[in-house]
């Protein structure tokens, strides 16, 4: 848009004496700046050019005519051509017309020039009773830029390689969390048959990681990849789900909607449009799963932000018997957007650090990346993730692996041609909260086939549930991703199978933060099976119970519930620290503890036994910590 022809009234500037400082004005001037203008507004740019050409060569000082020419250029993009006149209009003008050191200053910031640039607007301000939002906005990102750049960060990227990106663009990383498998966009100009294609067309490619490196990347095929466009994805931590934007739909609700598929028995089922209320009837793309599955973040243009594209959320209100979760709640991230665009949203896995672009928060041009925690939204401003990550073009669509150690992202213009895949290893101070991954592949012990389970994972310490699974989303394998500073218990169970437990607790134990894959196996509801209570807990040389086991014993009171018939014995064990008779009597009081919790909740005094077994049955040495650790412990055994 012309800033100064469509704003600018010559005539009405004349009267108030703001432009021309001279007693009297070449009125011929004001003619031919009046039809320049017309000229200009009509989209006859060059015969504007002329007209204004010619008044600076009969009439030099009339300075209004530099400033349109510098207009003209500047919607030309020929900077150079608008610096010049720019520069020019104020050496005639002094300081009549403020608006040229702001412009000035505006394609100083466009073209890094950032100190030349904070001068300028500096000036400016100096002039100007007060600056409005865009102005104050060029003022802060003037003040970032020139400090950003004397105190870069370490940043070097790496191309992701000729296995991942080809001498197209390649663009839009997504990874799952076990960082082995890693969905992209790819702008293709032929078909499948070779033929050129009328308009390029945007389609998924995937690429899959070996002890030999990355793999050669391969279409993700139909029935996601389609004669349509596809792009902007996210994929689930455990690599189930694909949220992705499709365009022009025959089923969409606007320009652009979000849709999703689940992988099912190794294949991705036909795409489902989410529906309403998180798509709309404005632009909905640029979907963001977090590792839980609670939040869809995205981007979107509808109205009721704050800015011209926001990023919203929406919460997970349940899960369909097909297995697709059903999401609502959509709320705006209020106090995150701006009068401007707002963008491409990654939730990392730690649930807390959300990475995002924006073009409005002080950067060092266009869109820049930048960083923030949930919590702290509102609270302070989102971090510029910096110089040299961070330029004068457009940086967006950044991931971070769930170790926080790598990021993915895209470049321009060099690498394999066109835009290509980067990563770059995270500077300190912008890594996410230190988070691993555990998976799991739940199998029955006597088949040896995979169970399809009821999986729960807890918060042991402030007790609360942060993840159900249920046997309708899992095909008996699954990963949750783990995040310090949390005493983590999940429950495995399956109607007919005897449950399992597991605890990883995060809270000092930072070598416990290595990815770990299990096998856990289920044995069937017999007489004899015994299952480990790895959630159940004492306080040191004692019988009473901590209340992070609260979780766990809820869980064996629910076990009993579905299955009225079985007795149990409760099972007390210790290492071989202390006399026979000490452990002996520590683990009767400790297997008593647990039964009395159980009948207390309601569950017959004759289903449930208790026996202490002192050291008599080690699982492991006692000689090491670890062992003596394992040896601790309270058993959960069938016996009718």
């Amino acid at each position: 848009m012309l800033r100064i022809f469509c704003f600018l009234f010559f005539y009405g500037i004349l009267l108030t004496g703001q432009v021309q400082s001279r007693d009297v004005l070449n009125k011929k001037s004001v003619k031919l700046y009046n039809d320049a203008k017309f000229y200009a507004q009509s989209g006859n740019r060059t015969h504007a050019v002329n007209l204004l050409q010619d008044i600076i060569k009969k009439d030099p000082p009339f300075f209004m005519a530099y400033f349109g020419l510098a207009d003209i250029y500047h919607e030309l993009n020929n900077f150079r051509k608008e610096q010049e006149y720019l520069e020019a209009g104020l050496k005639q003008s002094g300081e009549q017309y403020p608006d040229g050191f702001k412009f000035l200053a505006d394609l100083q910031y466009t073209k890094a020039d950032y100190e030349e640039a904070l001068i300028n607007i500096l000036h400016y301000e100096k002039l100007k009773p007060s600056l409005n939002t865009l102005e104050k906005r060029l003022l802060e990102s003037c003040r970032f830029s020139t400090s950003a750049i004397k105190s870069p960060i370490a940043f070097r990227s790496e191309n992701a390689g000729s296995a991942i990106n080809s001498d197209l663009d390649d663009y839009w990383p997504s990874l799952n969390g076990e960082g082995n498998s890693i969905v992209f966009t790819r702008l293709l100009k032929t078909d499948i048959q070779g033929r050129t294609l009328t308009h390029p067309q945007e389609d998924f490619f995937i690429s899959k990681k070996d002890s030999s490196g990355w793999q050669k990347a391969t279409p993700l095929g139909p029935p996601i990849n389609t004669v349509d466009n596809e792009g902007a994805q996210s994929l689930s931590a455990d690599g189930r789900l694909l949220f992705f934007t499709g365009c022009g739909r025959p089923d969409g609700l606007g320009s652009c909607d979000i849709y999703m598929s689940v992988k099912q028995n190794g294949i991705w089922s036909e795409p489902v449009n989410l529906g309403a209320p998180v798509n709309s009837s404005s632009w909905d793309s640029q979907p963001s799963i977090s590792a839980d599955g609670k939040w869809l973040y995205f981007t979107s243009g509808r109205s009721g932000g704050q800015g011209k594209k926001d990023i919203w959320r929406a919460e997970r209100l349940g899960v369909s018997t097909t297995g697709f979760p059903v999401y609502g709640k959509v709320s705006n991230m209020t106090q995150l957007n701006t009068p401007g665009n707002d963008l491409s949203p990654f939730i990392h896995p730690d649930g807390q650090t959300l990475y995002f672009a924006s073009d409005f928060w002080p950067g060092l041009g266009r869109k820049d990346l930048f960083v923030i925690r949930i919590d702290s939204i509102g609270k302070m401003p989102p971090q510029n993730l910096g110089y040299p990550l961070n330029t004068n073009a457009d940086e967006e669509g950044m991931i971070v692996e769930v170790s926080g150690e790598r990021a993915w992202y895209t470049a321009s213009d060099r690498g394999f041609g066109g835009r290509d895949i980067y990563t770059f290893m995270m500077p300190e101070k912008l890594k996410p909260n230190r988070t691993s991954w555990i998976k799991c592949k739940v199998i029955d012990r006597k088949t040896n086939q995979p169970l399809a389970s009821d999986v729960v994972l807890n918060d042991l310490t402030k007790s609360y549930q942060i993840q159900h699974q249920y046997p309708f989303e899992n095909e008996g394998e699954f990963l949750f991703c783990l995040t310090s500073g949390h005493n983590y218990g999940f429950n495995i169970s399956k109607e007919g199978y005897l449950f399992h437990s597991e605890n990883y607790n995060l809270i000092e134990a930072a070598d416990r933060m290595k990815p770990v894959s299990l096998i856990i196996y289920l044995d069937p509801i017999e007489v004899g099976k015994i299952t480990v209570l790895n959630n159940v807990f004492f306080e040191t040389d004692s019988y009473q119970l901590k209340p992070e086991s609260n979780g766990q014993l809820k869980e064996m009171v629910e076990f009993l519930t579905k299955n009225p018939k079985v007795n149990v014995e409760i099972g007390g064990h210790t290492d071989d620290q202390g006399t026979d008779e000490y452990n002996k009597v520590l683990s009767e009081k400790r297997a008593s503890s647990v039964a009395k919790y159980l009948t207390d909740l309601g569950v017959a005094l004759t289903r449930v036994h208790s026996k202490g077994y002192g050291f008599d049955h080690p699982v492991a040495e006692n000689k090491t910590e670890e062992g003596r650790a394992k040896n601790r412990r309270t058993e959960f055994k069938i016996v009718e």
